[in-house]
């Protein structure tokens, strides 16, 4: 059985300016697992706006992103593409700003995100939500909001797009939380500043830093967000949902043979366990944890099984799953004994 999120696509559009309902019709709808996924605004948290899947799987839980747009701007749907296709991963995306909307955003409004949703998170609308989960991130100045965060202990990983520090820069050396920069290459403007940031990291902190040659604009705005939203998707079921079969794309061949430039140092550090169907909803706990030792028990098998087997990228078995226990495509292959996953 699935549940809708609320008004999600009426709301999404009631709410839009028409250039930017029609460049959300053109966008796509995410391309990841819990496809198709759109925007909507509520009552209950005006100057913000939601990206989710339109429908979320009995039981399942979504983690947090929260974006800062490119420019500070408060125009929530400049990124619709992008944003879309990370929530198409099964995550729920909290922008700064409205659809459509004028004027800038600040560091407090993303952090009212966070306050937010965790007081919110596993009751009535958001009743499906993880607030134990949470990533900040951003393009350009969204990227600098995204940095502010980086001491909220409620926050777990930053991701910075297209970015870096504008000013003192040394605060980088103190870093101590996973840092992941998306940089456009040489031409991107704010190029050197997300270069020397992940220089000055300090040895122990992950991180982890690629380059692809587009510039500052990136492909946020591309079909289901480009290159850019096929990184990302991978990023977020590594460091939201515990995916990590998904971590190898950014860290084995999947990145650099689509043009990437990729370093990064310490990642071992980083264990993000799955997340589950009793997955807590409120604030606080964190998923970077280390793994148990105990040996992963295969759940599922090859194909078959009818209509209901799962989906490639669909879980597929582990200890308290109740749902489908074969693919529909590919191979359920266990992370752990709690978690198996069906892959290629």
């Amino acid at each position: 059985m699935k549940t809708s999120f609320p008004a999600l696509v009426l709301a999404g559009l009631a709410s839009a300016s028409p250039l930017s309902i029609e460049e959300r019709q053109n966008s796509g709808v995410g391309a990841g697992p819990f496809a198709p996924a759109g925007f909507y605004t509520s009552s209950a948290f005006n100057g913000h706006t939601f990206y989710a899947p339109k429908t979320i799987p009995s039981g399942a839980k979504l983690p947090v992103l929260l974006w800062g747009n490119g420019g500070c701007s408060a125009d929530a749907t400049g990124q619709a593409p992008f944003l879309t296709q990370l929530a198409s991963h099964g995550i729920l995306v909290i922008a700064s700003g409205t659809p459509g909307g004028g004027g800038s955003t600040t560091a407090d409004i993303m952090k009212q995100s966070i306050d937010f949703i965790t007081r919110n998170a596993g009751q009535g609308s958001f009743a499906n939500i993880d607030a134990s989960r949470i990533t900040a991130a951003g393009w350009s100045c969204g990227g600098v909001e995204a940095y502010a965060q980086i001491n909220d202990a409620r926050v777990q990983h930053i991701g910075i797009w297209n970015s870096g520090l504008l000013g003192d820069y040394d605060s980088a050396r103190n870093f101590r939380k996973p840092v992941f920069f998306f940089l456009g290459g040489p031409s991107d403007i704010a190029y050197q500043n997300g270069e020397r940031d992940y220089s000055y990291m300090p040895a122990g902190t992950p991180k982890w830093k690629g380059n692809l040659n587009v510039g500052h604009g990136g492909t946020y705005t591309d079909y289901n967000g480009g290159k850019y939203g096929v990184i990302g998707g991978h990023w977020v079921q590594w460091i939201l949902r515990g995916n990590s079969s998904a971590s190898g794309y950014l860290t084995g061949s999947g990145a650099r043979n689509d043009g990437w430039s990729v370093v990064s140092a310490d990642l071992d550090r980083i264990s993000v366990t799955p997340i589950g169907e009793s997955s807590g909803g409120g604030g606080g706990g964190g998923t970077t944890t280390t793994t148990t030792s105990s040996t992963p028990q295969p759940t599922g098998g090859n194909g078959g099984g009818g209509g209901n087997c799962s989906g490639l990228w669909g879980q597929c078995g582990g200890d308290g799953w109740a749902g489908p226990k074969c693919c529909s495509s590919g191979t359920c292959k266990a992370s752990n004994q709690w978690y198996s996953q069906c892959l290629n």
